[in-house]
């Protein structure tokens, strides 16, 4: 199995195990522009065996259906142990909006590039970090001037790898190294998705 490569499952959950996921444990973080809520979840047996078809053996961090009110910003999910795997994502709206880019901008643990949510389980990296901690970043190159990247305040460094369009029940999976973010659209009002982080076993 490739580690570098991103996976499309069409139809992934059925429809029992879309029933399954439950919405009572809850954390919310709040940002000026609109908040993030988390809903933590354990995992059917048979979504873990799923997954395992397509990057075999892994443990599970973290598993969680999120929405939020803005799209996300640029970065990675590789956690702090240095034994990050794939990162899948499942969405969840009937008709989602936007999608997904994928980076070839890559880092060792996980960071983000502002402070746009209250949290700390991802490093916040100055432009001078970037540099230093930030695989293949360049400071010549910059994303497009383009609405889908309207959210990003920082739009240096960074190429792009590859884009996926959000579909219902469609998982997408990639290394957790590289960064990403959501794609910008007009009028965006919701994003409700599957997020499972996996480690290496």
């Amino acid at each position: 199995m490739m580690y570098e490569n991103s996976i499309i499952v069409n139809d992934f959950l059925s429809d029992k195990e879309l029933k399954s996921f439950t919405y009572n444990n809850k954390e919310e973080f709040k940002s000026s522009t609109g908040n993030l809520t988390l809903y933590y979840q354990k995992l059917l047996t048979s979504i873990s065996i799923k997954i395992e078809k397509h990057i075999g053996k892994f443990s599970v961090r973290d598993a969680h259906i999120y929405e939020l009110k803005q799209p996300y910003r640029l970065h990675c999910d590789s956690g702090h142990t240095n034994n990050a795997y794939y990162t899948i994502i499942v969405p969840l709206d009937k008709k989602p909006q936007g999608g997904i880019f994928i980076m070839n901008q890559w880092a060792d643990k996980a960071y983000s590039l502002d402070d746009y949510y209250t949290q700390d389980f991802q490093s916040v990296l100055s432009f001078e970090e970037r540099k230093e901690k930030i695989k293949e970043f360049d400071s010549n190159i910059s994303l497009p001037d383009s609405l889908d990247f309207k959210h990003i305040k920082d739009k240096r460094g960074f190429s792009i790898k590859e884009y996926f369009g959000y579909n219902y029940n469609q998982a997408i999976m990639f290394p957790s190294k590289f960064f990403h973010c959501s794609q910008n659209v007009e009028n965006f009002t919701n994003k409700k998705s599957l997020a499972v982080f996996t480690d290496v076993k």
